[in-house]
């Protein structure tokens, strides 16, 4: 995906190595200083939630306060309840958040991984490409050198289209959580926006986590609700016209696959393996539909498939497309 960037450079330079560092630097490092500004705010954050905690265990006995009040009730029962189970289930949320931002270290750990193999990827990628040529019939070359271009084409798109959805949300989110007034407004919506590129699993995070924490700090229930309702709104503006507009048709994907890509890649890789399920997904989407066999597969993997249920038995119900004749004929080989 960095392949455009070094190109560029390649072209000016003349020098793979330098041209591979120079596109790390233009690409690279303006990302770990993002992950940088994530850490340092979330340190922040998390540095008010004793106080936070102490505020809910105060609203919590006032409230028992007036039930004992109001029901005759035990006052050492009811403060005995708050401890043991009002505040012991927010420490769940809270646990949730400080994790998921402890965690970044191994995800930094992961990405310092990705960026050493990418970068050998970049430098050896002539001789990848000769080597996948070279076992490939001399006919079919020409055939495989554009699916090349193609992918690298759809990384380009994907990389760019994922950036522009990231900036959009982060401003959309954060605007209309200033709005609100919720703390951090900004850190909140960009979180939303990075956590976006894992699909379903990523959004329902970003969601999560501002929405409890409002709970945590807010004196009333109408700012929670607020940011709930504007995350639903930014969701359904996002899946219905930003989206499909920034990133086109060919990254689409029908949710079943993706929901397999997620579960499969996180358990293979986890939260990597689930960033680079969909990419991987698509790709391999655009690779089926070079090849008749694989055609159909290609048509099951698109969003909408339920809108083109017929299409396998219109326009592909002939031999050059069923690979599962493959297995038909070799089991006739054997019989005989």
């Amino acid at each position: 995906m960095l392949m455009p960037i070094v190109a560029f450079f390649e072209g000016k330079l003349h020098n793979r190595i330098i041209s591979i560092l120079v596109a790390y630097l233009v690409a690279v490092v303006p990302l770990f200083a993002v992950l940088f500004f994530f850490f340092n705010q979330s340190r922040i954050l998390f540095s008010d939630l004793p106080s936070i905690r102490e505020k809910l265990s105060n609203v919590a006995n006032q409230f028992m306060d007036w039930l004992n009040q109001q029901f005759n009730l035990n006052p050492e029962t009811s403060a005995n309840w708050v401890s043991e189970n009002l505040l012991s289930a927010v420490d769940i949320p809270v646990g949730l958040l400080q994790d998921s931002f402890q965690s970044g270290t191994t995800i930094l750990a992961n990405m310092v991984l990705i960026v050493l193999i990418t970068y050998f990827f970049l430098l050896y990628r002539t001789a990848f490409k000769n080597f996948f040529l070279s076992q490939v019939n001399p006919k079919y070359r020409e055939t495989t050198e554009q699916l090349f271009v193609q992918l690298q084409k759809l990384a380009k798109r994907y990389m760019i289209g994922q950036g522009l959805i990231i900036v959009i949300l982060g401003v959309l989110i954060g605007s209309g959580l200033w709005l609100i007034g919720v703390p951090y407004p900004f850190f909140w919506g960009f979180l939303a926006g990075f956590l976006e590129i894992i699909p379903y699993v990523g959004t329902s995070i970003g969601a999560v986590l501002p929405i409890t924490y409002m709970l945590m700090v807010s004196d009333s229930l109408w700012q929670p609700l607020a940011v709930l309702i504007w995350y639903i709104i930014i969701q359904q503006l996002e899946g219905n016209v930003i989206s499909p507009n920034v990133m086109g048709s060919s990254i689409k994907v029908n949710p079943l696959f993706i929901i397999m890509g997620l579960f499969l890649g996180g358990f293979i890789w986890g939260i990597s393996g689930m960033i680079l399920a969909l990419p991987v997904l698509a790709i391999s989407k655009e690779v089926f539909r070079s090849f008749d066999v694989l055609t159909p597969l290609s048509y099951l993997m698109e969003d909408g498939l339920s809108r083109k249920s017929n299409v396998f038995l219109e326009d592909f119900d002939s031999r050059e497309h069923r690979f599962f004749d493959v297995f038909f004929e070799e089991r006739e080989r054997k019989r005989k």
